[in-house]
């Protein structure tokens, strides 16, 4: 069963996508000791989502074809603009929360930790996104051709 399940391309998807967001979070609370929470949130993307493009490339599309350096550069660029695309909807999500549900200073563990519970809803926004940009255009065996099974890796 477990095997069955690891076998779905969108499971294994938003698995790389769970450590993205570890990866969001670790760069964002970083960057958040020098910059303002909205400049840590954009510097953040970068790191996240490059790394989502190379556990995707491995774990969820299984990209074994041997590919020039120029074509690899070439997937990460898509990838990153469909990131890119997908991040829109993230933010706005991000900034509509941090500006207009501001907690209760009160609250003060809530207010502290605010800035990084508000990033929920916009990950899973942009995963939902992201997982059809690299579906049918990122990770697609032919440019013209959507990608419609995943090679089965073993476990």
């Amino acid at each position: 069963m477990i095997q069955t399940i690891f076998q779905k391309s969108f499971v294994r998807f938003a698995i790389v996508g769970s450590l993205g967001f570890l990866v969001d979070l670790i760069s964002m609370i970083v960057l958040s000791f020098w910059l303002s929470p909205m400049m840590a949130r954009a510097g953040a993307f970068w790191f996240a989502a490059s790394s989502n493009w190379l556990w995707n490339r491995q774990f969820t599309f299984n990209t074994k074809k041997k590919m020039a350096i120029k074509e690899i550069i070439h997937q990460w660029a898509h990838f990153i603009f469909c990131s890119a695309l997908s991040f829109i909807p993230n933010w706005g999500c991000y900034y509509f929360l941090m500006h207009f549900f501001t907690p209760n200073p009160q609250l003060h563990l809530l207010s502290l930790l605010w800035p990084y519970l508000a990033m929920a809803p916009g990950i899973l926004i942009g995963l939902f996104l992201n997982y059809v940009f690299s579906l049918r255009w990122v990770f697609a065996t032919n440019s013209n051709e959507p990608l419609t099974k995943v090679q089965k890796r073993p476990l």
